[in-house]
């Protein structure tokens, strides 16, 4: 079972077995939120919005299921004009707008496999224990009518269940996408009538590309060892062969700071902008990378401290606004004087406490932004910023039957190390508790090993947290995101230095009488169940009960998986 569709039984099930904890705190507690509050859909979702400032298009979870619907903000009208039901796990994926005219977006649903002397066979009419994930890219008018499928598998004569991605909006072509096919195939597709042009032949194992400012495909990444890794290749404008610039096996390329990784076209002919970890450096920066040459031609972003993960960027013009990263929280650093002005101004008007993300832009002239925030008692927000008015008001949130003063506070505790490492983690406190003294503990060690945990909702530390509990998660040696210092730290130290870590956490939250040591838990997933198991036997003085889930229990079985030796 997967995580997010498990972690409200796993807390019902801890908190079953954990009946000797009483209410963290003396103080009045709210009603407590009930832990299915917090799992499954949104009650909205994907919020875009068109070029002109006009329409707001946003997926709406209802009973039925998803319904796409677009705010018309002049006649203040939200009308549905497509709808996905709930039957095989149905969903409306993603939504872009590619004119005020016409919307591009995509359905997945879920088809029963079984596994029959070494192949996969589907299934129909029961549910079976294995699925694949299939998805379909459509456009519609702006009023639902004229929905064309842009991949169509049975008119290739191919099983209607082999999707096509979409890898560019060219938002410079107010007529076409680029969509990669089942068949390694780039088109050029034509969003109101289907008909494409064949831009480029993968090979079998190519999953995906990046365009440059021409929409030439200059990067492409292929699956290699059966699956188990990827490899990045470069072709500049005019060159015939692809070149391999570098590849990953196994966790080499999993959790971690990105190496190398795609972000999208900059403004010369064959140069795009990649996420990067160049010989010599510690930390992942931005860089604009010449797919001629091989060679990073610029350096746009980097930071001593955290690897840089993401960038907002201004699609129309091909610039780089501001490059993001998790620090405490979510951080993006403004590379553009006049945007930064305007971003500084608007995380102070939304307060410390959230995670702003700008997700969508009026690209006509961008004076209007589609801005989300989330934080530990905000379960997402979507806002309109009007540049021009110098407004911001909420549109719409994401769980509006859960109140703010259901869920838990966050904090940062620092702690020291038993070998003097100075360290950190995230503490969650019960709703309505302001003096945290000799509370009952959850530590959640947090999964990869080269995973983090981060700033707002967590489906383990949320829900444990509502319910009167506190939470730790440590952010231990070997985590990803602050280097490869940091990571190559936890290397070859399971059950010893990264297992020592949560432990000298633990103790410290004890020591400064914030839990109560005879009401202490731990609870893991991944790697963390590895630690919850561990913890049973390294760690039996700590902890009155552990419970891991998916937990690493074979070392031997994960080296042959390819975890690598180097780590465990």
């Amino acid at each position: 079972m997967r995580k997010a569709a498990v972690f409200a039984f796993a807390c019902a099930l801890t908190l079953g077995a954990f009946v000797f904890a009483p209410p963290a705190s003396t103080q009045q507690q709210p009603v407590r939120v009930a832990p299915d509050a917090l799992v499954g859909y949104d009650s909205a979702r994907n919020l875009r919005i068109s070029p002109s400032g006009r329409y707001i298009a946003l997926v709406r979870r209802e009973a039925s299921g998803d319904v796409l619907a677009v705010l018309d903000r002049e006649t203040r009208q939200l009308r549905p004009i497509q709808s996905a039901g709930s039957q095989n796990g149905m969903s409306i994926d993603f939504v872009e707008f590619k004119s005020d005219e016409r919307i591009v977006f995509s359905y997945s649903y879920r088809v029963p496999v079984t596994q029959q002397r070494g192949s996969a066979r589907r299934t129909t009419g029961r549910v079976e224990d294995t699925f694949i994930r299939v998805s379909h890219v459509l456009s519609t008018d702006i009023d639902g009518t004229d929905r064309v499928m842009l991949y169509d598998p049975a008119a290739q004569n191919i099983p209607r269940y082999a999707g096509a991605s979409l890898i560019s909006l060219l938002p410079n072509d107010d007529q076409h996408v680029l969509l990669l096919t089942p068949l390694s195939q780039l088109w050029r597709v034509n969003v109101a009538t289907g008909a494409h042009t064949v831009v480029e032949e993968g090979t079998s194992s190519t999953f995906s590309y990046v365009v440059d400012v021409n929409g030439t495909p200059v990067l492409r990444q292929d699956s290699i060892a059966g699956g188990r890794g990827f490899a990045w290749s470069r072709r500049g404008p005019g060159q015939t062969q692809w070149t391999e610039i570098i590849r990953f096996r196994g966790a080499s390329g999993a959790n971690s700071g990105p190496t190398f990784e795609g972000v999208g076209p900059a403004l010369q002919p064959g140069q795009v902008f990649v996420l990067a970890r160049p010989d010599g450096q510690d930390t992942s920066g931005l860089y604009i990378f010449d797919s001629s040459t091989g060679q990073y031609v610029e350096t746009v972003a980097t930071n001593p401290q955290f690897d840089i993960s993401n960038a907002i960027r201004d699609t129309e013009n091909n610039r780089i606004l501001a490059a993001c990263y998790w620090a405490y929280q979510w951080t993006c650093d403004p590379v553009e004087d006049e945007f930064g002005g305007r971003w500084l101004g608007l995380q102070q008007v939304l307060g410390d406490q959230v995670n702003v993300r700008l997700i969508s832009r009026a690209r006509e002239d961008g004076s209007l932004w589609l801005v989300y925030t989330n934080g530990p008692q905000d379960l997402g927000t979507f806002h309109l910023y009007d540049i021009a008015a110098n407004t911001i008001s909420r549109l719409v949130q994401a769980r509006p039957q859960v109140q703010a003063a259901q869920l838990p506070t966050q904090r940062v505790v620092d702690f020291t190390a038993s070998d003097g490492r100075d360290l950190w983690g995230y503490l969650w406190l019960p709703p309505g508790v302001t003096d945290a003294r000799n509370l009952p503990l959850i530590v959640v060690p947090h999964g990869g090993p080269e995973g983090r945990d981060v700033w707002g909702f967590d489906p383990f530390a949320t829900s444990f947290a509502a319910q009167g509990y506190a939470v730790f998660q440590p952010n231990f040696r070997g985590g990803g995101g602050f280097g490869r210092a940091f990571v190559e730290a936890g290397h070859r130290q399971w059950g010893q230095r990264m297992q020592e870590d949560v432990a000298d956490g633990t103790r410290y939250l004890i020591q400064a009488g914030i839990a109560d040591p005879n009401r202490i838990c731990i609870a893991g997933w991944s790697y963390g169940g590895y630690v919850a198991f561990t913890a049973t036997i390294e760690n039996a003085d700590l902890y009155k009960c552990s419970m891991a889930g998916a937990g690493v229990s074979d070392l031997l079985e994960s080296v042959r998986d390819g975890i690598g030796e180097h780590h465990v």
